[in-house]
């Protein structure tokens, strides 16, 4: 009895940690760039390394990792000259974070008074001289395909890109930024840019919503569960007489 409670306890967390990730999804699903999260759970009885294959002795589930879903978002077509397209799946922008590089697939710049192109959070965009910054009288902005860039005809130098050779390592500073310990494998990668287009978020709303019925329906039945076994133990250990 009481390792049934504990299985429907555990399966509560669990539940309750597969909601928040499946509802952080649908908040970011018009995020420019942004990349699914999910959660990955395991029994105790192969986290303790009791069992190789199942063996019905389950004591309880936990979520043992998250991973970022790297699938590219569809790409938009905007005309805006701010807006950049990756052509590559695997390539990442390079913005200046309060605390180092950060990286991001969000291609949503703006232009700031002293011409530098930033994230909406105002993290500059770098380039292969640093931040990519154009002059202030600057009329015609251009950025070619292959990440180079001009103001009226003149070179500014080229758009950063990266790529890793495991992005899961990966952690989130943000909806749609990264940061890079140097197990992810960072090296430079030069790639496709597309001026006055941006890619979406891969999050299918539609998708999504289905995943957080069928979540909070395990949710009701592990709480349903844990109800039953409580009560069916308090009838067990009520004194007669």
């Amino acid at each position: 009895m009481i390792r049934g409670m504990y299985g429907a306890a555990t399966a509560l967390v669990a539940a309750s940690e597969q909601q928040e990730t499946i509802a952080y999804n649908l908040a970011n699903s018009t995020a420019p760039g942004y990349r699914g999260r999910g959660l990955v759970t395991e029994t105790f009885d192969r986290a303790l390394g009791r069992a190789t294959e199942p063996t019905g002795d389950t004591v309880g589930t936990r979520t043992v990792q998250a991973y970022h879903d790297f699938r590219p978002g569809p790409v938009q077509q905007t005309g805006h000259p701010y807006d950049l397209a990756l052509g590559d799946p695997d390539r990442f922008f390079v913005v200046a974070g309060p605390n180092g590089p950060l990286y991001t697939r969000n291609g949503s710049f703006n232009r700031t008074a002293d011409g530098r192109l930033v994230t909406p959070a105002g993290y500059a965009l770098q380039g292969d001289g640093g931040a990519v910054t154009f002059p202030g009288d600057a009329v015609r902005v251009d950025i070619a395909s292959d990440g180079s860039v001009t103001a009226d005809g003149q070179p500014l130098g080229t758009v950063r890109l990266v790529r890793f050779a495991d992005p899961q390592q990966l952690t989130a500073a943000g909806p749609t930024l990264y940061t890079a310990p140097p197990a992810a494998g960072l090296a430079e990668a030069p790639g496709r840019v597309a001026q006055g287009a941006r890619e979406g978020s891969n999050v299918q709303p539609a998708d999504a919503m289905v995943r957080l019925i069928i979540g909070s329906r395990y949710f009701d039945a592990a709480q349903r569960a844990l109800r039953a076994m409580s009560e069916s133990l308090q009838l067990s250990t009520k004194p007669t007489g």
